[in-house]
């Protein structure tokens, strides 16, 4: 016997034997592609509720209601007749936000103040309450610069004139690469690819733990041969899975594809890698299957949070980012994105390179600890 018996093994194994290590393997990453790529489909938040109190009562004040009607962001669904109305609607979250128009509103701009309009919104959900406060102030902004400019323009200067003394600086912005600021974009490859980490775990340690547990069916096998065989095609699929998630966000949900297709397929195949051997040596310090997937379930969360993938690393304290450099998916998940999304990842080559230092110290670890345990059990015998 050799590593070819070892690895023919294997793979009848993972697909007949015990399916649910290919299930892991190519369900987990596109489950995840699926339910959040479904979920974050519309890429923007539109339709939030909101409640109105319109204390002015006037033509003014309607055109600014008005504006809120008519964007996409917002459904009126109610007129409060009191400021206690409208706070139990928020209370109530019947409403997401409440918009209040006070009284000589319309008399303020006539005679030169600067009056306001409160938008009080629920920040228990910082998606809803970004997108309500930034386009709120959008709406209110082309208003502000509408009544300025019918304003100047009253006193017989020409529209062109009045426009520029009423608004002398304008804001100048271009959002690249995610113009539409789509959580879709953002949020879906990092999930897709923690998923993948996290189903690479548990069919490389539902293989791990078998062999642990049955060590006298190898033993005339080599040590290196017999990690090598049984890792291999848990590398290799799980590189495939990686390539077919890609192309499900890429196709299905139209996530951006601009990266060279040869990075990509280098990075995921470090990754896969990395990741193989870093459940390698998770299975040999569990008990069993329980045990494992027990602490592979504690890991992904951390792993993710700290990757950097939402949070950026510059931000992090330096105890936070100490933590963040020991996660694998610290140097895979924000490099895919910036690959998919923009076309470049300027730690690319870097990233490649401590994946596959990572992976390579895993793997002789991985090895050494089989090979004492399956000693152990020799000179027990």
């Amino acid at each position: 016997m050799n590593w070819r018996y070892v690895l023919t093994r294997e793979i009848k194994q993972l697909f007949l034997q015990d399916p649910k290590r290919a299930m892991y393997l190519f369900g987990a990453c596109a489950l995840y592609i699926l339910l959040f790529g479904l979920l974050y489909g519309p890429h923007v938040i539109s339709a939030v509720p909101i409640a109105i109190y319109d204390e002015d009562q006037t033509s003014v004040s309607r055109s600014v209601i008005q504006a809120f009607d008519d964007s996409e962001r917002y459904q009126i669904i109610a007129y409060a007749a009191s400021r206690e109305e409208l706070e139990g609607l928020l209370h109530e979250k019947q409403v997401q936000a409440t918009i209040t128009i006070p009284i000589d509103f319309s008399r303020n701009i006539k005679t030169g103040h600067s009056p306001s309009v409160l938008v009080d919104v629920n920040g228990t959900n910082l998606i809803i309450s970004n997108s309500v406060l930034s386009s709120a102030q959008e709406i209110i902004q082309v208003l502000s610069s509408k009544a300025a400019t019918m304003k100047l323009a009253s006193t017989g200067q020409l529209p062109e004139q009045a426009f520029h003394k009423a608004i002398p600086v304008t804001l100048g912005m271009r959002i690249l690469s995610n113009s539409t600021l789509s959580y879709l974009d953002f949020f879906v490859l990092g999930l897709a690819m923690a998923a993948l980490q996290q189903g690479i775990f548990l069919a490389v340690g539902a293989s791990m733990i078998y062999e642990y547990q049955n060590l006298h069916e190898l033993q005339e096998v080599p040590t290196f041969q017999v990690i090598a065989g049984k890792l291999l095609p848990y590398w290799f699929f799980g590189t495939l899975s990686f390539i077919m998630a890609l192309a499900l966000s890429s196709l299905a949900f139209h996530v951006p594809l601009k990266g060279d297709y040869t990075s990509l397929l280098a990075l995921g195949t470090v990754f896969s890698f990395t990741a193989t051997a870093l459940a390698s040596v998770i299975a040999a310090t569990c008990q069993d299957e329980v045990s494992f997937t027990q602490f592979s379930l504690a890991y992904t969360v951390p792993a993710f949070i700290f990757s950097g993938y939402t949070w950026p690393q510059h931000a992090m304290d330096t105890l936070s980012m100490i933590i963040s450099s020991t996660f694998p998916l610290t140097y895979f998940a924000d490099t895919v994105r910036s690959l998919m999304i923009t076309g470049h990842a300027p730690a690319l080559q870097n990233n490649i390179l401590i994946l596959l230092l990572i992976g390579s110290t895993l793997l002789i670890i991985s090895t050494l600890l089989y090979s004492n345990k399956r000693n152990s059990l020799l000179l027990s015998k």
